[in-house]
């Protein structure tokens, strides 16, 4: 029971649906037959907003051949309105559509009418192509009368630019066209037309044969505006070839039915010309058929106006109500954007919470482990510090205390080994202590700690530690700085030790006799620490290895001092921990200067 029910549903859903997209589709036509019965009963106005308001339904909003129905309906009730250039926008894209799906016998109609839009607009040199074109395309499709038409379209554009030899020429072949259908109403339309560039290189007896032709034609077959046109052609024919009785007699027949139809701009010509053929004969006649003229004009202008105010009450009703599809359209979009938004956010924050939970079980873990590594490093350092550092330094102070009761020359040769350990002991120290700070400069933050301090003082303590080292290699330590006391905010310790490294070195790789100084200089953003020296020097090709501990080359001193190439890693690591930097100048053979940069104000140091 319940699959029925269920089926009984889906079948009463199926069939409001088919009744929805059947209503939508007669909407769209319905929309097409109004717009067109409103045309013919002269409602221009009326027949646009119909059209445009049936554009916005299915299924003219989906299907483009229903949209063109509509497009042709605008582009004819624009057209009546006067507004041409509009006309010719909706005909082109009836042109376009036609030129898509491969419709010829569409696409010469759409370009005859656009050529017939841009003449009407004055504008005849933009119609040339379109008729050229229509031409070309109606050609092969065996439609004679059709392109009796376009041979047509193209003489009233060549008439239009005033190019008469072009123009006839065409007009004869919608003229021989025409007749080969042997169709007298076609070819008196057609001779009618070739009547005026005929006229106007004054072939008068050629362009008589082919009006008579169309007046006995239309006054047959009751075809009053063309038959009033004819009149009219007719009677300025005569008028040229000084028939007077004959022009004023056609000038009344065809005011006669102009006045019928009623075609008042029609009309409005008619008065005008003939009021100027009677005015010496008949002056108040012609007085009367100007005051006709005048009253003619009023209404027409009153007409243009009433257009004119019809067509702005249809671009502004038309983007009032496009601007109100857009700001719906616009509401729409952002609604999804925001739900989007939403099920985003709820995403991230659900895929949050469960890495957070991850990372806070994973950090637990990796905290218990940093704790467990960390108190195995202090325990490292200490056995490192006590076990290893303690009995060095305390080699040294031995080697120190046998080497001072030994120079009174009696134990020469015992002297010279001890000055070898010494040396030994001393590398060996240096070497434990580089270790120790660079081991701390990674791991500790604190060691990066900054306080206010007088460098000058620090060097000197400094100097004063190397200074038994360098008496005796009979090296002379010099000190310059341009006052006794200079405050800088850094890193003392850091600082000191990448100092006691750069004197170390000066003095190991200077020759007996030598010279090193250190330099103290305000800068721009801070002070330079420079240490120079007059020793052996540093090879070009070396200078980008010497600050890796890693690197191959290492020298001896000047005297055999071991050098374990770890002492400039260490300096240039601590002075980058301050932000700070270090450079060096160096010449091989005449020695080399280390240059410390300290920052004002402490730097941003990059550990």
């Amino acid at each position: 029971m319940r699959i029925f029910a269920f089926m009984k549903r889906m079948m009463v859903i199926l069939f409001l649906l088919a009744c929805w997209v059947c209503a939508a589709q007669e909407g769209a036509v319905d929309a097409y037959d109004v717009a067109e019965e409103q045309f013919y009963q002269g409602q221009y106005g009326q027949a646009i907003r119909t059209a445009l308001e049936g554009l916005q339904q299915e299924p003219a909003l989906s299907s483009e051949e229903s949209a063109v129905e509509l497009y042709s309906i605008l582009g004819v009730s624009y057209s009546r309105l006067g507004a041409f250039d509009k006309a010719a926008d909706y005909f082109s894209r009836c042109y376009e559509f036609d030129k898509k799906v491969g419709n010829q016998e569409g696409m010469t109609s759409s370009l005859i009418n656009l050529a017939s839009m841009y003449v009407y607009a004055g504008k005849p040199e933009l119609a040339e192509k379109e008729a050229l074109e229509a031409i070309e395309n109606e050609k092969p499709l065996g439609r004679p009368l059709k392109l009796a038409m376009a041979y047509g379209k193209a003489c009233d554009v060549y008439h239009a630019l005033k190019r008469e030899d072009t123009a006839l020429e065409y007009a004869n072949l919608a003229v021989s066209t025409a007749r080969e259908t042997e169709d007298a109403g076609a070819e008196a339309i057609r001779r009618s037309q070739r009547a005026y560039p005929l006229l106007a290189m004054n072939r008068y007896k050629e362009a008589e044969a082919d009006l008579s032709f169309s007046e006995n034609y239309f006054s047959q077959n009751g075809n009053r505006q063309s038959l009033a046109i004819v009149y009219f052609q007719l009677a300025g024919l005569y008028e040229k070839t000084s028939r007077n009785s004959l022009a004023t007699s056609y000038y009344w027949k065809a005011l006669d039915l102009a006045r019928k139809l009623p075609d008042k701009p029609l009309e409005q010509k008619i008065c005008n010309s003939l009021s100027a053929h009677i005015k010496i004969t008949a002056p108040d006649e012609a007085y009367e058929l100007l005051s006709r003229s005048a009253q003619l004009q009023e209404e027409i202008s009153k007409s243009e106006s009433d257009n004119a105010l019809e067509l702005f009450n249809i671009e502004y009703e038309t983007a009032k109500k496009e601007e109100q599809i857009a700001r719906q359209e616009r509401e729409l979009r952002t609604e999804k954007q925001l739900t989007l938004v939403l099920i985003i956010v709820l995403s991230v924050l659900i895929v949050a919470a469960i890495i957070t939970a991850i990372t806070a079980y994973r950090s637990k873990k990796d905290r218990e482990k940093l704790k467990q590594s960390n108190a195995q490093k202090d325990f490292l350092f200490k056995v490192i510090s006590h076990d290893i550092m303690s009995p060095a330094i305390a080699m040294l102070r031995g080697i120190q205390m046998l080497r001072g009761h030994s120079v009174d020359g009696s134990f020469e040769r015992d002297s010279e080994v001890l000055v070898q350990l010494e040396r030994q002991a001393e590398s060996e120290v240096e070497l434990i202590d580089n270790v120790m700070r660079w081991a701390r400069n990674k791991e500790e933050s604190s060691s990066r700690d900054k306080a206010r301090f007088d460098i000058v003082s620090m060097v000197m303590e400094a100097m004063e530690q190397y200074r038994g080292g360098a008496l005796q290699k009979g090296i002379s330590l010099e000190l310059y700085s341009p006052a006794d006391s200079i405050v800088v905010y850094s890193n003392r310790n850091h600082l000191l030790i990448a100092l006691r490294n750069l004197l170390s070195n000066a003095i190991k790789f200077s020759h007996k006799g030598g010279r090193v100084s250190v330099r103290i200089q305000d800068s721009e953003d801070g002070t330079n620490l420079s240490v120079e020296d007059s020793g052996i020097g540093i090879p070009a090709d070396k200078l980008d290895s010497i600050y890796n501990s890693e690197s191959s080359f290492k020298r001896p001193g000047t005297v055999g001092e071991p050098s374990h190439g770890l002492g400039l890693a260490v300096s240039r690591d601590l002075v980058a921990a301050i932000g700070g930097s270090m450079v060096v100048r160096s010449v091989e053979g005449k020695g080399s200067v280390f240059t410390i940069h300290i920052p004002a104000g402490g730097g941003e140091g990059n550990g």
